[in-house]
């Protein structure tokens, strides 16, 4: 499953809001896309098997924190009332990007996710917040909890309180990692690539970051391929996503993008070592 969260992160939504200011043509103001989770492989007798629910949301935002007007992108995914993957491990995952299309600058960017070990956070949730600041080097790499001290207010905005009030979101540990300044999360690599010239043989490469890791982020638009999913008939660009760090093996997966000009990612698969796991587009 930590496979799958890897594109949960790298997940899918555009927005605009002075659109002429911000988003580059492809972008589309509130756009929210819902998909079905499906998992195949042994422990579900290798047929495709519905997991859980995942969506994406975006919006767009007047001012990030001083720092000027931006995009914002959410993708949550849980396994509330799938009973094969809740019987494992519940899933509960967030993650949220906020970002400048114009110079494609990821701002900052939060993850939260269960975690059941309760000698590691308090309120049930590994929960971090990875952020650039103006103006110097490398990105602040906060690990958040119910102890510790206050997140500085300026931060605040960048943490979403659904599950907890932003007075209960203490700063438990924060180191500077040394990140190169033009590193994207996987969130906003997801919309460059909606916004890319996209086409057979395209291909780019971005340096990348999961707030603690340098990445490198490479994409490759393979072929074209049509299918129907959600009772349409979709015409896509097959996309190769790799993720790579330096000295590990690239962990790849497939995206299939409209090819109109929206660019919705329709479906979103990839395998592991213990199966094959994928996204397919619900309602957009």
């Amino acid at each position: 499953m930590r496979e799958l969260m890897r594109l949960c992160r790298l997940r899918v939504t555009p927005v605009l809001m002075a659109a002429s200011l911000l988003a580059p043509a492809s972008l589309h103001a509130a756009e929210r896309l819902e998909y079905l989770v499906q998992y195949k492989g042994v422990l579900s007798g290798f047929a495709w098997t519905d997991v859980s629910r995942a969506a994406i949301h975006s919006s767009t935002l007047a001012d990030c924190s001083g720092r000027g007007p931006c995009m914002t992108s959410t993708a949550t995914m849980s396994s509330r009332g799938y009973a094969v993957l809740e019987a494992i491990f519940k899933v509960r995952f967030h993650t949220r990007s906020f970002y400048q299309p114009r110079q494609w600058r990821t701002l900052a960017f939060e993850m939260r996710e269960r975690k059941y070990s309760k000698q590691y956070l308090p309120y049930g949730y590994k929960h971090s917040l990875s952020v650039f600041p103006p103006g110097e080097d490398g990105i602040d790499y906060f690990e958040l909890g119910a102890e510790g001290e206050p997140l500085p207010a300026a931060l605040q905005p960048f943490v979403a309180t659904d599950h907890l009030p932003a007075a209960g979101i203490r700063v438990a540990k924060v180191r500077r990692k040394p990140i190169a300044d033009d590193s994207i999360d996987r969130l906003t690599l997801l919309q460059r690539v909606r916004a890319a010239p996209l086409k057979k043989g395209y291909s780019a490469a971005y340096n990348g970051t999961n707030g603690r890791k340098q990445l490198q982020f490479r994409v490759t638009v393979l072929s074209a391929e049509d299918f129907t999913i959600a009772d349409k008939q979709w015409q896509t660009w097959k996309i190769r996503v790799d993720e790579l760090e330096k000295g590990d093996r690239p962990v790849s997966l497939f995206a299939w993008v409209s090819r109109d000009s929206r660019k919705i990612p329709v479906k979103i698969e990839f395998d592991s070592t213990f199966g094959s796991a994928r996204f397919v587009l619900q309602s957009w």
